[in-house]
């Protein structure tokens, strides 16, 4: 709306753990897809190498495409380590979060305490 980033955006611990979630789903998902690009890849080349000596151009071709998917799945790693690193950040925000609640929580136990024994 005013162009802020999302990082300033409040959300609630409940919004924040989804979004964690779902941005480790994501990772997986994008790695798997790294991984079966680069499969395709080598599969690619080996046949690529296979072919160099009947059919020189297509073996070319094969080897372009197989470049080219090894390309798309360095940048799908890279999208997937990003989610993680994404993840990784909010997972740190909430566990400070639970250290702050542990910390008020204790803090509250004393001071109840201190009441009751009439130490205010």
């Amino acid at each position: 709306m005013f162009g802020m980033d999302e990082e300033f955006v409040e959300k609630s611990f409940e919004e924040m753990e989804k979004d964690m979630r779902r941005l480790q789903n994501e990772s997986e998902r994008l790695k798997k897809e790294a991984t079966e690009l680069l499969r395709r890849s080598d599969d690619l080349r080996s046949r690529s190498i296979d072919l160099r000596s009947d059919d020189p151009s297509a073996a070319e071709e094969m080897w372009q495409k197989s470049e080219e998917l090894r390309a798309e799945s360095r940048e799908t790693m890279r999208l997937s380590v990003d989610c993680g690193l994404k993840a990784g950040d909010i997972k740190h925000r909430l566990e400070i979060h639970d250290q702050i609640v542990a910390v008020v929580d204790r803090a509250d136990e004393i001071w109840k305490g201190a009441i009751r024994a009439g130490r205010p």
